[in-house]
């Protein structure tokens, strides 16, 4: 298996701890444990880092999709090599960064970490032509 598809499971890893543990928690904090156990019919949209995480993983799975037609694109024509390889690092980092700026709220750097996991994507992108 290619670094590339390795990187593209560490993304679902992410996304899955993303909706696990600050979720979760914030969630817990907001609603109470009873709220977060029924339907949440009636429960307020997450407010402040509760709600930013709500954006940032959205904001992930959003551009994992992107990532995972490049990454799967390249895959199946055989293009795997140096540059696939580091966009697809370059958009795992950024995207970790960007999750961690956009809950804590650090607008500029969420924004520049963005850019850079877009600048991944078409990394990887640019080796299928």
């Amino acid at each position: 298996m290619t670094l590339e598809l390795w990187i593209l499971l560490a993304t679902l890893a992410l996304a899955l701890f993303i909706t696990s543990v600050p979720l979760f928690r914030a969630m817990r904090q907001q609603w109470g444990f009873k709220a977060m156990l029924g339907a949440r019919d009636d429960v307020p949209p997450l407010t402040g880092w509760g709600g930013r995480v709500v954006r940032a993983y959205a904001n992930l799975m959003d551009n994992l999709v992107y990532f995972a037609v490049v990454v799967l694109t390249a895959h199946v024509v055989g293009v795997s090599n140096e540059m696939t390889a580091l966009g697809a690092l370059i958009f795992f980092v950024c995207r970790v960064a960007h999750a961690f700026f956009y809950i804590a709220g650090v607008s500029v750097l969420r924004t520049v970490a963005y850019l850079g996991g877009v600048g991944g994507i078409g990394l990887v992108a640019a080796q299928l032509f």
